[in-house]
């Protein structure tokens, strides 16, 4: 079976966007096998539920470190994916997608899951974030099931400008500014399969 590290982030395939503000969708992010064996092993236990309500922002969610202190033992896909995200390779790609300085900056790597009662309201990032990849994990994933990434033109939840399915092998590089309004929306109840499963890079700006 072909190595992870071999099977780069294919970001040559991202369909960059200025509208409601930059970011970059990646419709097919990994190679076919790749993906599967990541699908396939996604972890379901060492996730803390995470809830808050700031003036920034209301959410919950259920979360899982990767790096830099990792929680507990990984299956080998995943130490493959933190190795390929967190290295030389794909910090390069990255810059040359978005212009910007990451190859210097500190990176976390996270897994969320979000079951029907989950959601992040409205927001933009903290500005010590520069830059976010959040890939998808959900096969099946129906648009009916809600869950989507809410790209909008303000803090209204309604002003959806984009509505991003989190389909398998899909995923999305937020640039953050200060008018990348986002939010996840609520699974809908009653589907057994509608746990979003999804994993975040984030690069911090240099302290």
């Amino acid at each position: 079976m072909t190595p992870l590290t071999h099977d780069p982030v294919l970001l040559a395939y991202a369909r960059s966007e200025t509208v409601p503000f930059p970011y970059h969708h990646l419709p097919e992010t990994f190679p076919a096998e790749t993906a599967a064996r990541l699908r396939e092993t996604f972890p379901r236990t060492g996730f803390t539920r995470v809830a808050g309500q700031d003036p920034d922002k209301t959410y919950t969610m259920w979360t899982r470190p990767l790096h830099p202190e990792p929680a507990g033992e990984l299956p080998q896909p995943w130490r493959e994916f933190v190795r390929e995200v967190t290295g030389a390779r794909y910090r390069a790609g990255l810059a040359a997608l978005t212009g910007l300085p990451v190859e210097s900056c500190p990176v976390e790597v996270n897994l969320w899951r979000y079951p029907p009662d989950c959601w992040l309201d409205p927001h933009v990032d903290k500005p010590g974030k520069l830059v976010t990849h959040v890939f998808y994990f959900n096969e099946p994933w129906s648009a009916s099931w809600g869950g989507s990434l809410l790209l909008l033109g303000s803090q209204d939840e309604g002003d959806v400008v984009r509505r991003i399915t989190p389909v398998h092998n899909s995923s999305v590089v937020l640039v953050r500014g200060e008018t990348s309004w986002h939010a996840v929306e609520k699974a809908r109840p009653g589907n057994p399969d509608a746990v979003r499963l999804s994993a975040q890079v984030i690069f911090h700006r240099p302290e």
